[in-house]
């Protein structure tokens, strides 16, 4: 039964923080009451007290804690074993105390008044017992108290008791920043940062204090990186709700609002499960600071959207309320003054940008040239208007043209207007019918005043209009009828045309060419366009955006990444934000990342805000995620693909948003976030189409398989290998089928299920003697499973058969030239097939120093001449060892 108990305790101890953890704590304590474990209980239960502080559920910790208290008053010999624990576990009482109104003060000051007793007794530094004083001091408004113990807390000798040397820091630098001392705030942290911090609240927490101090002290970059690290962590961690409202706060008042309503919906959910209702308050007052300054519909996944304005004032009310319980109890008015201060709180800054896209795009909003004023219509121009129309529409200022257009029309009468006038008025119809892709229109306009051209003898307006015709056809998918009307004409208006206009009839031409699949035409023809002396540089970029479409699709990079590069040179922001894009993406083709990443940021700062650019951003962002995961900047890749994720909701964009899953699900492998990976490879079989293809379904599947196992969920990852098996099977790939019932085979004998080894194994073996025995894939499948069996052997003990079948290994891989495997496989066999030292002796001779594997078969070399009694000759191998490094 102890046993038992022992095993289940280290498997709740392996467990997150969390309720989980919890469960399976509560469930031994209950066990060794039970069965009368005393000592085990005890242990037990200071391990669920730090279990509920540490996941979320700080409450429920004081009811193991007074048991705990109880039993060592009762015969504090019988624990000692567990004294630093218990010692330990004291600390969170206060901390935990002052986080409840309707705990009495008295109780909290008579816990530090006992836990003083204790430190005192045992010969501990006060230094602990002065931070939490300090901490209830501060709490409760009693600055000269808090001022004083800081002090004492700060004189006083670290020892084993005392918060780890990230956390005592962290809370040292809360005192400075809300006193005022931001500088010294900073400073005491640098060491603290630049350290090595194993704590599981570390760097986190420390981070997060310090956001006030940083952006007080103008270090803005380490502001935002302090902002983006810390709260990656924090948002997977339970009972955070209070360093969430710091982050809250910190993106209200940096002028990223966008943010800190992001965050506010995110987290709204944790309200109803809040660790505390101190950490209520803290929540509800930083997003009614942040609510109240927006005008937005607010999602809540427990009810329906509410108005932000209306949420703002429910939390606030909800904070003065609580912080009014806590005022009463302390006997100040402390809390009520504090969330006062947050709900009026002024921005720090006006705009500090959390990411290098929005510092572009801020920098080029404050740069961006002043509007040029349009030039003032003259009045009673009469036909001039239309003059001034056509050159303010080649000229691309429209809205003045089409005032132009309209003056006209106002101002002369239909009897006063000869037939030249009525067809120019008509083409100034089609081109803003054209514009607002009114298709019908503009041909039916342009139709009419062609006819018009044609009996007034005016042959170049009559090309201009066939030409104009031609190109809206295409664009609207008729290419033949297209080019039948707009091909020759636009070719003679590019010999014959006003020179200025050439360059936009042969763009047309070029693009009705590309339409109509005559690329290497088209190619030629804007190859030309990019060096006519009298082409507006403007229509020469967009000649090479187009120009480097048409080599993507011939895959021609080198040249299509040049045309690109011609295409960034266009004054128009959202053609040059598309000629980046392009550009970013072919230099990640060309596996150049770290160019990529510059384009790409370039491309996103130029299309924020514009109208219509979501599905471009969200693409832009998408690449960028792509270079910055491949340039190994795994945390700018995952912020990046979170922020494309909400303009992906579209059903037509299911593709897009698959893409960014699976780029999101390798930046968080990246990052070690393996739960936060498998949410997303989970979410992407969930939501793959019907006719997904198995072999893409059969990849994910194992990619889920091989991210259960990094999370040690070995029983899950079995039957999922085994899905990916099937859609191998079903996409008839069967060298990937034997991968993937190997892998389940191996996640099988993690979990100790040997039998379901063999059979998985079995069902593999069967598959690869139906395929060529010499091709090198199917002989790596064959040599490794050999190796399967002969390591289930191993962990069997089954001597004779781990020799048998590693032998096999061992052949088939050195026929394949699979140095690596065989290596191992000789090793396998020199550690277990003898006795003697030859086998071992032989290949450590071969390997030099630098090898993977010098160091562990020198070990096993020395271990055996040990067996063998050969104790000199094993020390000097070991010096060997330990001077080769």
């Amino acid at each position: 039964m102890t046993d038992d108990l022992v095993d289940r305790l280290h498997q709740a101890r392996l467990t997150p923080y969390g309720k989980a953890r919890a469960a399976m704590l509560e469930d031994v304590v209950r066990r060794a009451d039970a069965a009368g474990v005393e000592d085990l209980a005890f242990f037990a239960r200071l391990e669920l007290v730090t279990a509920y502080v540490m996941g979320g559920e700080p409450r429920k910790s004081l009811v193991p804690f007074a048991r705990c208290v109880a039993d060592w008053d009762a015969d504090p010999a019988k624990y000692q074993e567990h004294s630093h624990l218990f010692l330990w576990c004291f600390k969170y009482a206060p901390n935990t105390l002052t986080k409840f109104p309707e705990v009495p003060l008295d109780r909290t000051y008579a816990v530090l008044d006992d836990m003083e007793r204790r430190w005192r007794v045992g010969g501990h530094s006060p230094h602990a017992v002065h931070q939490h004083r300090w901490q209830v001091a501060a709490h409760i408004g009693d600055d000269e108290t808090a001022a004083e113990q800081f002090r004492l807390w700060s004189t006083s000798p670290r020892d084993d008791l005392s918060d780890c040397i990230g956390c005592d820091p962290t809370s040292k630098v809360l005192h400075l920043t809300t006193t005022g001392q931001t500088a010294e705030a900073v400073a005491l942290s640098v060491g603290v940062l630049d350290g090595q911090l194993t704590c599981n609240e570390q760097p986190q927490q420390m981070l997060t204090t310090l956001l006030p101090a940083y952006v007080a002290e103008g270090m803005y970059t380490e502001a935002v990186d302090a902002h983006r690290r810390a709260y990656r962590i924090l948002r997977n961690q339970p009972g955070e709700l209070s360093a969430y409202a710091d982050h809250i706060r910190f993106c209200a008042r940096t002028g990223n609002l966008p943010r800190a309503v992001e965050l506010i919906e995110r987290h709204l959910p944790d309200l109803a499960d809040s660790p505390s209702p101190l950490a209520t308050m803290d929540f509800a007052a930083a997003a009614s600071h942040a609510l109240s300054r927006v005008d937005l519909r607010i999602r809540r996944s427990s009810s329906e959207d509410v108005d932000s304005a209306q949420l703002a004032e429910e939390l606030a009310q909800q904070a003065l309320a609580l912080a009014a319980q806590f005022d009463e109890r302390n006997g100040t008015k402390r809390q009520s003054e504090n969330v006062s201060a947050v709900l009026a709180a002024e921005p720090w800054v006006d705009y500090l940008p959390l990411s290098e896209t929005a510092r572009k795009a801020h920098q080029r909003a404050q740069v961006a040239a002043p509007a040029v004023p349009e030039a003032p219509l003259p009045e009673g121009a009469g036909r001039v208007w239309l003059d001034r129309a056509e050159e303010a529409w080649q000229t691309d200022r429209r809205t003045e043209a089409i005032a132009a257009w309209a003056a006209f029309e106002q101002e002369v009468p239909e009897s006063d207007r000869t037939p030249l006038d009525r067809a120019r008025v008509l083409d100034g119809r089609g081109l803003v019918a054209s514009n607002n892709e009114d298709v019908e229109l503009a041909l039916e306009s342009w139709r009419e005043a062609l006819t018009v051209y044609a009996e007034l003898g005016e042959d170049v307006r009559v090309l201009r209009d066939r030409g104009r015709i031609g190109r809206v056809l295409c664009d609207a998918g008729q290419l033949d009828e297209g080019l039948a009307t707009g091909e020759a004409p636009l070719r003679q208006l590019i010999e014959e045309d006003e020179p200025r206009r050439r360059g936009g009839w042969q763009y047309s031409l070029a693009t009705m060419l590309a339409q109509a699949g005559r690329s290497e035409e088209a190619l030629a023809e804007l190859s030309v366009l990019r060096t006519r002396p009298d082409t507006d540089p403007d229509l020469q970029s967009g000649a090479g955006i187009l120009q480097c479409n048409l080599l993507l699709q011939l895959e021609r990079l080198e040249e299509a990444e040049e045309a690109a590069t011609a295409g960034t040179s266009t004054r128009e922001e959202m053609p040059r934000s598309f000629a980046y894009r392009q550009r970013g993406c072919i230099r990640l083709a060309l596996q150049r990342p770290a160019e990529a990443v510059g384009d790409l940021e370039e491309a996103i700062a130029l299309a924020t805000g514009k109208p219509d650019s979501d599905v471009h951003l969200a693409i832009c962002r998408l690449e960028l995620a792509k270079a910055y995961l491949f340039s190994g900047r795994a945390l700018e890749a995952a912020e990046t693909a979170e922020e494309a994720l909400p303009s992906l909701q579209d059903p037509e964009l299911a593709g897009l948003l698959g893409d960014v899953r699976g780029v999101l699900a390798d930046a968080y492998r990246a990052l070690g976030e393996m739960e936060s990976a498998l949410t997303q490879v989970r979410t992407l079989l969930a939501e793959a189409p019907a006719d997904a293809h198995p072999y893409w379904l059969a990849q994910t599947k194992q990619d889920e398989g091989n991210l259960l196992e990094r999370l040690d969920r070995d029983k899950e990852a079995v039957d999922v290998f085994v899905a990916a098996a099937a859609y191998f099977e079903a996409a008839e790939q069967p060298l990937e089928y034997v991968q993937a019932l190997r892998l389940a085979g191996q996640s099988a004998r993690y979990a100790g299920d040997f039998t379901q080894v063999r059979e998985l194994l079995d069902r593999a073996e069967p598959v690869l003697q139906a395929l060529p025995s010499a091709d090198e894939h199917v002989l790596f499948q064959q040599a490794g499973i050999h190796w399967d069996r002969a390591i289930l052997a191993l962990q069997q003990g089954e001597v004779g058969t781990l020799v048998a079948e590693a032998t096999q290994a061992l052949e088939a891989y050195e026929r394949g030239g699979y140095e690596d495997q065989h290596l191992n496989a000789q090793l396998l066999l020199a550690e277990h097939a003898t006795t003697d030292e030859t086998a071992l002796q032989q290949i450590f001779t071969t390997l030099p120093t630098s090898h993977p594997h010098y160091h562990r078969t020198g070990y096993l070399l020395a271990d055996r001449l040990r067996q063998l009694d050969r104790h000199q000759e094993a020390d000097a191998l070991e010096a060997q060892l330990n001077q080769a490094g």
